[in-house]
């Protein structure tokens, strides 16, 4: 459409893309690229129309389905599904669409308004005739992106907004904080390390409470104690299945804190410790339906991990305040008062033995990649990785304690350990839990056990019920395996 007079008519470009059958356009000032869909990571509690968070290129983009948004009927994405990136206003995000046309010349006297565009309600209030006698509905993109707002907004009036969408990515938090990672569904979340007593499996029986809200599964003994079940998928209202063999994660949870909760969750990921840089304020549309998010944690361009606040988690449920209130002697002295007395350990296998070390050295726990061989080092010496930049050596406890090596098809673990000026890797066949023990239940390993090949580094013995005894290692002996 590039006439003789355009410019005197007011030529502007628009970027024309489709809903269904329908052609709607924006401004190009408004666009910064058009990207395939990508993987999103769903934020519990949202509104159908925000479709989750997504990793782009080191910003945590907010991503919204455009066709639930506008109230248009539509179907699952397919290949010709892209994202168009927006921003205006000091917002920034991404609308899911069915497909992008091009890029057009539009002039002022083919742009017709019709109807009146009160405030945020039409974002669509005008439309432009094609030569071809087709019509593109024209979206003013800061009134889109401010009705986004209005409808995650429209449930949680007068809630504090934390945050930020502003172009160019959120406010960084600050502090190196260590986190337990847990999954639920495709999603994984976090928990501050230090808001959590253990982890164990969901116990096979557990007795239903009548009248209790519908995230509470009832409750089970533990350590001959009773302790709430909450199921975690309710709670967020992620939807789905309750996994009942899932793990439940002992942690303090609601304003108090007072009294621990199990927290059902479909599988525990790892512990690791994450950078400030890696810790990003939650968007504003996100925190609105979602209070209990403290931040997002953005570990690499496919994996975005949501932190939970523990603080936040049924604050204002009556059940955990009832739950609180009639808490007893026994409750209170397992509560926080008690954790100075307490040992909390990574508990792990090698071959069928299971050993322990304290969280406080495990920097992280991941799945075993790739390994570069250092020729001329010790035979349990397996290698070295890059661990996002650092140079880590990795030993292999198999072959410190004189087991036989691992079958081709191995799946294991890498135990990240970290001590005041060393760093240093340990292959596992397995992690178990991250559990907390009485001071009361450990003892000086006898003297027999340092005759063995695993002795020389067990200096106690937890033992945690009559068959189940774990060896904790020294980590001043595990820090300083020789390496050459």
């Amino acid at each position: 459409m590039h006439g003789g007079d355009a410019h005197g008519q007011g030529l502007e470009q628009y970027v024309v893309f489709r809903l269904g059958q329908e052609k709607y356009g924006i401004a190009i000032q408004n666009l910064e690229e058009i990207i395939r869909v990508p993987c999103t990571v769903r934020v519990p509690l949202a509104p159908p129309h925000v479709r989750g968070l997504t990793n782009l290129r080191g910003t945590i983009l907010p991503v919204y389905d455009l066709r639930a948004q506008l109230g248009v009927s539509g179907t699952a994405d397919d290949e010709s599904g892209r994202v168009i990136v927006v921003s205006a206003g000091g917002r920034r995000a991404g609308y899911v669409v069915d497909q992008v046309d091009g890029v057009v010349d539009i002039t002022s006297d083919v742009v017709e308004e019709f109807r009146a565009a009160k405030g945020n309600d039409a974002c669509v209030a005008r439309a432009a005739r094609l030569g071809d006698g087709q019509l593109v509905l024209i979206v003013e993109v800061e009134k889109m992106l401010s009705q986004a707002d209005l409808m995650v907004r429209k449930d949680t009036a007068g809630e504090t907004v934390l945050g930020s969408t502003e172009a160019g990515g959120a406010r960084a938090l600050g502090g190196e904080q260590q986190f337990l990672t847990f999954r639920i569904g495709r999603e994984e979340y976090a928990l501050d390390i230090a808001d959590v007593q253990e982890i164990v499996h969901m116990p096979e029986t557990y007795s239903t409470v009548p009248d209790a809200p519908p995230y509470v599964l009832g409750l089970v003994t533990l350590r001959d104690r009773v302790l709430p079940v909450v199921s975690m998928r309710r709670l967020l209202g992620l939807g789905g299945e309750v996994v009942s063999e899932g793990r439940l994660v002992v942690a303090y949870v609601g304003e108090a804190r007072k009294v621990p909760l199990g927290l059902l969750v479909d599988s525990v990921a790892e512990v690791l410790r994450v950078e400030e840089k890696a810790l990003e304020a939650v968007p504003a549309v996100i925190q609105e339906s979602a209070k209990e998010l403290k931040a997002v944690c953005r570990l690499s361009e496919e994996r975005i991990v949501f932190v939970l606040d523990a603080s936040k988690l049924l604050a204002d449920a009556d059940f955990l305040k009832a739950w609180e209130d009639q808490g007893t002697g026994e409750q209170a002295e397992i509560g926080r008062g008690s954790l100075e007395e307490e040992y909390q350990l990574v508990t792990f296998l090698v071959d069928k033995e299971e050993f322990a070390l304290p969280v406080d050295c495990v920097r992280e726990i991941i799945r075993e990649g790739r390994l570069t061989f250092v020729p001329k080092t010790r035979a349990y010496v397996r290698g070295v990785l890059n661990l996002r930049g650092t140079i880590v050596p990795v030993v292999d406890l198999r072959s410190v304690f004189g087991h036989e090596g691992r079958k081709d098809d191995f799946d294991g673990r890498i135990l990240i350990c970290e001590g005041d000026a060393s760093i240093i890797g340990l292959i596992v066949d397995g992690v178990k839990e991250v559990a907390k023990i009485g001071a009361s239940r450990v003892e000086d390993a006898p003297s027999i056990i340092g005759k063995g090949d695993a002795g020389a580094y067990v200096t106690k013995v937890a033992k945690f019920t009559e068959e189940r005894n774990v060896m904790l290692l020294d980590p001043a002996r595990v820090l300083n395996f020789e390496i050459q």
